[in-house]
């Protein structure tokens, strides 16, 4: 655990640092800068190339988290395990590649009425999945080296910091948006770049393959594994760009950048979830291999905790401030408010649920957990295309937030029934508690002309009564010594 609390430490302060990054861009320079529908054109870009990228590399990247510990050994350079690897995003290209320009004039017609400029740079969509495609590939492998600090600084800083410049860039006409959009797709392939670079630094990578490794490991096993889990992976990340890329379809691209600003509160709750399974995922799949079900249920109970902690700190924050966050965009996205809280309270139901996913899709019942998201891959979309023509894209909000909560709770008695955990006890129920009684508290706080003056003075009785609270009913009693307070 303490492998894990290090990396998970420093991942969160990343994260947390291009979260900040983040919300300067998202929330203050992107709606700024450029128009709601320009914003719009680069969410679902990222939607539609992220959905297609998580079927490109063909499930490498959950082989590699599953088996790489099967081929560990840096004397012999891990059995050539990284030029297998690559072969799977190979074979993913030429398939996707097929099916996207062979129905890509039935895609263009679908979104050429509400999204026209969408379909006017649909050809960046196939070469921005590879990119994406190759970056998660390497993102597993170095992983699997237990090395995850150095993905989160080129996903959260780096590529949000150019990300940023490029933005100034354009908008002090430097740039057209065609040469705006393909920069944009290069930030990404500066990534790929600086991951080789990052990994022949720290490793000794081979493209020479030891058969009789992969034999021993076999390989329909691998195959068998890879394909179930690009459907699960594909199903999981549907759930969180289905809305994107159903608002384009129904709504014009302003809706979809207005929905993107709104939605990424959210995304903040989850960010603790995001840095500890990064770290968690490779760990408990050693310990299934080491058949180490001890290690595994600390992880799962301490994950619980601790993230239930800092999520319902987050919820909080977010909620009694959306307003007057909101209050300091364009006109056009005050709109999003509904949308911000929706996406929270589901937000927070997903992270307060902790590492269920690392746990299932690295056991032996990962078949279970690829059926449950095709199951919800089709719930999320017929929620979609149920509730976006009745709500806009709160229905949209609500439909990802409702599918959630099914997915997680299906998942948690999936993990209950077969492997006997069962994370809740009375240090949930107590956050729970503290959770209600600081919203208690902070609702009764009222606002005042200055939106920023409001915000902090809020935050700052949040952080006051949520802390004191949790310290009084001593949720965790391992961090007291670190007060020094006398009894």
């Amino acid at each position: 655990m303490s492998t894990i609390k290090k990396q998970g430490i420093r991942n969160t302060i990343i994260t947390y640092s291009g979260v900040v990054i983040g919300f300067v861009s998202l929330l203050f320079i992107q709606p700024n800068l450029l128009k709601p529908e320009e914003l719009g054109l680069t969410r679902i870009l990222i939607a539609a190339s992220s959905l297609i990228a998580t079927i490109l590399p063909l499930g490498v990247s959950s082989v590699t988290t599953k088996f790489f510990p099967y081929f560990r050994n840096e004397e012999k350079n891990h059995h050539g395990y990284f030029g297998f690897m690559f072969i799977f995003p190979l074979l993913g290209s030429i398939i996707c590649g097929i099916l996207i320009y062979l129905f890509k004039d039935i895609i263009i017609n679908e979104y050429k009425e509400q999204s026209y400029l969408f379909t006017q740079y649909f050809n960046l969509l196939f070469p921005f999945a590879i990119i994406m495609g190759l970056n998660m590939t390497l993102n597993a492998y170095c992983s699997s080296l237990f090395k995850t600090t150095i993905i989160s600084f080129f996903e959260g800083i780096v590529s949000r910091i150019l990300f940023i410049l490029l933005i100034i860039i354009y908008y002090v006409h430097w740039i057209d948006l065609t040469q705006f959009m393909y920069s944009f797709v290069a930030i990404y392939l500066l990534q790929i770049v600086s991951m080789l670079i990052y990994i022949y630094s720290i490793d000794k990578p081979s493209f020479w393959i030891d058969s009789s490794v992969l034999k021993s490991v076999g390989v329909g096993k691998l195959l068998k594994f890879g394909l179930l889990l690009t459907l699960a992976s594909f199903s999981s990340l549907s759930m969180r760009h289905l809305d994107s890329i159903m608002i384009g379809k129904y709504m014009s691209l302003d809706y979809v950048g207005i929905f993107a600003v709104s939605a990424y509160l959210a995304l903040v709750i989850e960010i603790p979830l995001t840095s500890l399974e990064r770290i968690t995922h490779t760990k408990v799949s050693q310990a299934w291999a080491n058949k180490d079900m001890e290690s595994i249920k600390a992880i799962y109970y301490q994950s619980v905790k601790y993230l239930m902690l800092i999520g319902g700190l987050l919820l909080i924050g977010i909620v009694t401030n959306v307003n007057d966050l909101l209050s300091l965009l364009p006109n056009a996205y005050h709109q999003g408010d509904t949308v911000a809280i929706v996406a929270c309270v589901g937000g927070f139901l997903n992270i307060a649920t902790g590492v269920n996913t690392s746990i299932l899709f690295t056991s032996d019942k990962y078949i279970y957990g690829t059926y449950l998201l095709l199951l919800l891959l089709i719930l999320a979309f017929i929620l979609n295309v149920i509730l976006i023509p009745l709500y806009g894209i709160t229905g949209a909000a609500l439909a990802t937030a409702i599918s959630s909560v099914i997915y997680n709770l299906l998942k948690y008695i999936i993990i209950w029934k077969n492997f006997k955990l069962q994370p809740y006890n009375s240090s949930s129920a107590k956050i729970l508690l503290v959770i209600l009684l600081t919203f208690s508290v902070v609702i009764f706080i009222p606002s005042i002309n200055n939106a920023i003056v409001t915000m902090l003075i809020k935050s700052t009785i949040i952080t006051l009564v949520y802390c004191i609270s949790t310290y009084v009913l001593n949720i965790v009693p391992e961090f007291h010594k670190y007060l020094k307070l006398k009894k």
